[in-house]
C-alpha cells in the first residue's frame, strides 16, 4: 500500500495493488472522508479493501447417472439431438430423463428400448451377459402380401438375442420373421433376419447384399428381403433368392403407380433347419 494522487481527481489517495486489480481507497482528513474513485467504477464503497472471489475448485468425481440412457447413447454415436428425433421428443426431455431429473416410467423405458434395440430393462440396467445384444423383431416380411401394416402389436413384439458385434454397436438394429418361400434359398418360412436401418452413409448400398423392401401401391405396401443386383446394361434389380418360380425379381428405381424404398440391410439371420 502506497500515498499516491489520484490522477483524475489530485487528490491524495491510498493505493492498493491486488491481483492486478487497482482500488483507491479514501483517507481520512479533518473534513472528512475524501469521495472514493475506482479502477472498476464501482458505484458504492464500503470502506474495505476490495478481494476477488475465489473459484470454487473443480470436482474431480465422475458424475453419476442414474440409468443407462447416456451409455447406450454413447455406445450408438448419438447425440441427445439425434436420440430425441428417433423417439419423437425434445432434447432437452432426454437430458432430463438421462440425468434424473425427469422421472424414468416404463413407458419411457419402452419407447427408448424400441429405439437402442434392447429390453425396457437394461435402460436402468446391464444386462447378465454384457456380449450379447437384444434386438426387438418388430414385425414380419411376406413377399406378395400387399397389406397396410406388417408390423406387430408392441405390446407382443418379440425381442430376439445376437452377439454383440462392436462393429455394429452405432448401427440402429431391428429384426424381422421372414414368411413365404420368395427367399427359401437363404432364408427358409420362420427365419428371423436382424438388420441395420438406412441411414444414407456411404457404401450402405452394396450389390449382392439383401434388403429389406418396401413397395407401395397407394395405401397398400408389401415388405420383403430381396438381393440387390446389376444387370448388363447397370440397371440395378431387387431379386428373389427362391426355387419357387412364383417369385421375379423387379426394378430398384420401381414402375408406374409403384415405390420401391429400401428400409434396411440383413447383418445376421437365425434361421431353421
Amino acid at each position: 500500500m502506497r500515498t499516491v494522487k489520484d490522477p483524475s481527481t489530485n487528490q491524495t489517495v491510498k493505493r492498493f495493488d491486488k491481483r492486478n486489480v487497482v482500488i483507491y481507497a479514501p483517507l481520512l482528513s479533518n473534513r472528512g472522508v475524501i469521495q472514493v474513485v475506482t479502477a472498476l467504477q464501482l458505484n458504492a464503497y464500503s470502506g474495505y479493501m476490495l478481494t476477488p472471489k475465489k473459484r470454487a475448485p473443480r470436482s474431480t468425481t465422475p458424475r453419476v447417472y442414474p440409468n443407462r440412457i447416456r451409455e447406450l447413447n454413447k455406445e450408438r454415436g448419438w447425440s441427445y439431438k439425434e436420440l430425441a428425433e428417433k423417439v419423437g421428443v425434445h432434447f432437452k426431455t432426454i437430458q432430463s430423463l438421462a440425468t434424473g431429473d425427469a422421472e424414468l416410467t416404463w413407458s419411457w423405458m419402452q419407447r427408448l428400448a424400441r429405439v437402442f434395440g434392447v429390453k425396457p430393462t437394461e435402460i436402468i440396467e446391464k444386462p447378465a451377459f454384457a456380449h450379447l445384444r437384444t434386438v426387438i423383431v418388430e414385425g414380419r416380411v411376406r413377399a406378395g402380401d400387399w397389406g397396410d401394416s406388417h408390423v406387430f402389436d408392441p405390446q407382443e413384439a418379440r425381442t430376439i438375442t445376437i452377439p454383440n458385434n462392436p462393429e455394429l454397436n452405432r448401427l440402429d438394429l431391428y429384426a424381422r420373421e421372414v414368411e413365404g418361400d420368395s427367399m427359401n434359398k437363404l432364408y427358409p418360412h420362420g427365419s428371423i433376419v436382424i438388420l441395420s436401418r438406412m441411414t444414407q452413409r456411404p457404401g450402405e448400398i452394396m450389390v449382392g447384399k439383401r434388403y429389406h423392401v418396401r413397395r407401395t401401391r397407394g395405401d397398400l405396401r408389401e415388405d420383403t428381403i430381396k438381393t440387390l443386383v446389376r444387370s448388363a446394361n447397370g440397371e440395378y434389380w431387387l431379386q428373389p433368392e427362391s426355387d419357387s418360380p412364383e417369385f421375379a425379381a423387379f426394378r430398384l428405381e420401381g414402375e408406374e403407380g409403384t415405390t420401391v424404398e429400401l428400409r434396411g440391410r440383413v447383418r445376421y439371420a437365425i434361421t431353421i433347419e
